[in-house]
């Protein structure tokens, strides 16, 4: 069942949030998460798994959080050893909101016999039809659009995904995108699964 959430609880469950100084940008995250919650089949945000394969046994939200801070972490390291500017409002809006399509993009197992009330976090999911039939980000993507929020934000959470064909352009892109692979790898390895790094090809 869909989950009713406000700015203050958005706030809460993504801290980073509050990193934004642009009110239009921070509140455009909250928004869309809200909305994104409203429309989900899961009850709770952290119910929610990374994914439904390699990755079902961490969090949504924890991976957001991963990659939102990795990615700052990565701007802050070029900018003071390199002299390398960022848009750091631009950066975490885009990281906070990369993957919140993927809170549609699937849903509870049916008839899984697991209760969320008091049982451990993420609980098992499966592709929705959403998931299944629209390639990944289109949905954040169109929500952003849909609030009038900037193409440059979009351009960032398209082409952080292999599921587009546009690859990113910007320094803020690329920090997303290797932030988003380092979180990742850090849990495949934790469990023994085959990382993103193993699978590229030189060349």
């Amino acid at each position: 069942m869909p989950q009713q959430l406000t700015q203050s609880d958005i706030e809460e469950i993504f801290p980073e949030i509050l990193e934004i100084s642009d009110e239009k940008l921070r509140l455009g995250v909250g928004r869309i998460w809200c909305e994104v919650a409203a429309e989900m089949a899961w009850s709770d945000l952290h119910d929610i798994p990374k994914n439904t394969s390699a990755e079902k046994h961490r969090s949504l939200v924890g991976h957001v959080r991963g990659v939102t801070q990795m990615a700052i972490q990565i701007c802050e390291i070029a900018r003071t050893m390199h002299g390398r500017s960022y848009d750091r409002d631009l950066l975490v809006d885009a990281c906070l909101l990369h993957d919140v399509s993927k809170a549609v993009e699937s849903e509870p197992l049916p008839d899984s016999g697991v209760d969320s009330a008091g049982e451990a976090k993420p609980l098992p999911g499966q592709s929705s039809a959403l998931g299944r039939n629209v390639p990944h980000a289109v949905y954040a993507t169109h929500k952003i659009f849909a609030h009038g929020l900037p193409v440059e934000l979009a351009h960032l959470v398209a082409t952080h995904t292999h599921s587009s064909n546009v690859r990113g352009r910007t320094w803020e892109a690329s920090a997303l995108f290797y932030a988003d692979f380092a979180d990742s790898d850090a849990a495949r390895s934790m469990v023994g699964g085959k990382m993103f790094s193993e699978r590229w090809h030189l060349g």
